[in-house]
């Protein structure tokens, strides 16, 4: 997956995860902070939840994250996977 297809991806996931107000949160870059998204403390779980169900983060693993940024979000679940997903729609179908 390329970034532009993780940024699909998470704007995905954000639809779910807060689907009254996602189309004002779309990330355009990786690179911004957590609490600039928009998301709150719950969305943010919710978004790590699906996360790791797409790539087989263990729970335990992703109670150890501590990211900053969204970047830092996305690299430590790529560092932690057990599976990848064929494409980004996959993935969204996975978590519905």
């Amino acid at each position: 997956m390329t970034e532009k297809d993780y940024i699909e991806l998470l704007n995905g996931i954000i639809k779910i995860a807060r689907p009254v107000s996602a189309d004002e949160l779309k990330l355009t870059t990786l690179d911004v902070d957590l609490k600039d998204t928009g998301l709150d403390s719950l969305d943010f779980l919710m978004v790590g939840v699906y996360l790791s169900e797409i790539f087989g983060v263990s729970e335990e693993d992703m109670k150890l994250m501590q990211a900053t940024t969204v970047r830092q979000m996305l690299d430590y679940m790529l560092s932690k996977k057990t599976k990848e997903p064929e494409s980004v729609q996959s993935a969204i179908d996975s978590i519905r």
